[in-house]
């Protein structure tokens, strides 16, 4: 027991089946999250395929999962970022399954029961855990896909990045799929996040009302994400070569240096050798509150070649929300707007950086929000900016997404 929070009873260190993992997982969801078996009454497309029509509670939708595609042609493995749950890819999840493409999911440890449990969370952990599923990948499945959103993506990067693939898992491993991966932290202080632990445990307390993700944030989270990205810096990067990238990157993402980011690329680009013509990266550059301008000043996309393809996306046009958005966040590129909890019609708003009562209630309520990433210029002009959490460009982001399974399973 640590922090009065137990770990999950399973042994990421052998090599038990993941089915065994999944009952384990969910055990201990049931076990440490105290709105487990709350009823919750939004249902997905995945969780239609996991649990038919039967009633759901939230640990059905935050447990880690497994869906088999018909047909099967490869195996994708995805795992979350900091504070999220395996919710997070109940989109991609069914648009892998209508392709031909089997999921994993993993719950990373720390997650899916209370922001307590962070506390005193190791990335090693993290590792750990992320090892086990990848080994568990390419034990299982001849075609496999590595993905990861934010956190989750550092961890498959890391993993390539420390770990001498044999030359079977070499052949199986077909390309690696990131949303707003974690490469280097956009605040300047995020190396105090340890520091900062060892005399408080939170940087955020929140209600933690979003069952899917926890609020509150820890301090001693930001440490260790910290520490991970250290580990996978762009100049650090060396164990990617030949491994096909698919990576959705927002240029104002306020979490992660998204400049960094592309840096990271440029080298694994670089690296790549034959699989470079697969490479693509889909980025959403920034946009004045008002004009629909481009805001950017400088253009990190310099520091990459011109062999690697580069999607952006203009102007949201053509849906209702289109009018209200400003900037694409780090928490957007994996929800489709259609999500009936962090979509453009769903439960939740994340408003959780305001601070007074009267702009968070505004944020909550109003029945037009403006949602965006939180710069400056953003809260500026909307002091009760929601943060977005879906992807407006979602289908076109789909299509990309295909194309490069297409590529990398030739």
């Amino acid at each position: 027991i640590n922090g009065g929070v137990q770990r999950i009873n399973f042994d990421f260190a052998s090599n038990k089946p993941f089915q065994d993992y999944l009952v384990a997982a969910r055990a201990h969801i049931n076990a440490q999250n105290p709105k487990a078996n709350m009823p919750c009454p939004i249902t997905t497309a995945t969780s239609k395929r996991l649990y038919a029509d039967k009633p759901l509670q939230v640990v059905d939708l935050i447990t880690p999962f497994e869906l088999k595609a018909n047909n099967e042609k490869a195996a994708v493995l995805l795992i979350h970022g900091l504070t999220d749950s395996p919710y997070l890819f109940h989109d991609l999840a069914n648009s892998f399954v209508e392709q031909g493409i089997s999921v994993r999911t993993l719950l990373l440890p720390g997650h899916g029961t209370a922001a307590e449990a962070l506390v005193d969370i190791d990335q090693a952990d993290w590792r750990q855990a992320a090892s086990y599923a990848i080994k568990s990948m390419f034990n299982v499945f001849d075609n496999v896909y590595l993905g990861g959103f934010s956190t989750g993506g550092a961890l498959v990067v890391d993993y390539l990045n420390r770990t001498t693939l044999s030359e079977t898992e070499q052949q199986k491993l077909k390309g690696v799929m990131l949303w707003s991966p974690a490469s280097e932290a956009k605040a300047s202080m995020a190396w105090a996040a340890k520091y900062v632990s060892w005399f408080k445990d939170y940087l955020d307390e929140a209600a933690d009302i979003d069952f899917a993700k926890y609020e509150s944030f820890p301090a001693n989270a930001g440490a260790q994400v910290h520490a991970l990205m250290k580990r996978i810096a762009p100049k650090k990067l060396k164990g990617l070569s030949n491994t096909p990238f698919f990576v959705v990157a927002s240029e104002v993402d306020q979490t992660i240096n998204t400049e960094a980011t592309v840096n990271m690329l440029a080298r694994w680009h670089a690296q790549n050798g034959a699989a470079q013509t697969k490479d693509k990266l889909v980025y959403y550059f920034g946009y004045e509150a008002e004009s629909g301008v481009k805001n950017s000043k400088e253009n990190p996309l310099k520091a990459l070649p011109d062999t690697l393809k580069i999607i952006t996306a203009s102007s949201c046009e053509g849906q209702v929300y289109c009018k209200n958005i400003r900037d694409i966040a780090h928490t957007s590129p994996t929800n489709a707007p259609s999500n009936a909890h962090y979509g453009w019609q769903g439960s939740y708003r994340n408003c959780e950086h305001l601070t007074g009562t009267e702009l968070f209630a505004s944020c909550k309520t109003v029945s037009s929000p403006t949602l965006g990433e939180l710069t400056e210029a953003n809260l500026a002009a909307t002091p009760n900016l929601q943060r977005l959490t879906f992807n407006p460009y979602y289908e076109q982001m789909l299509e990309q997404m295909q194309r490069f399974i297409e590529s990398t399973l030739k």
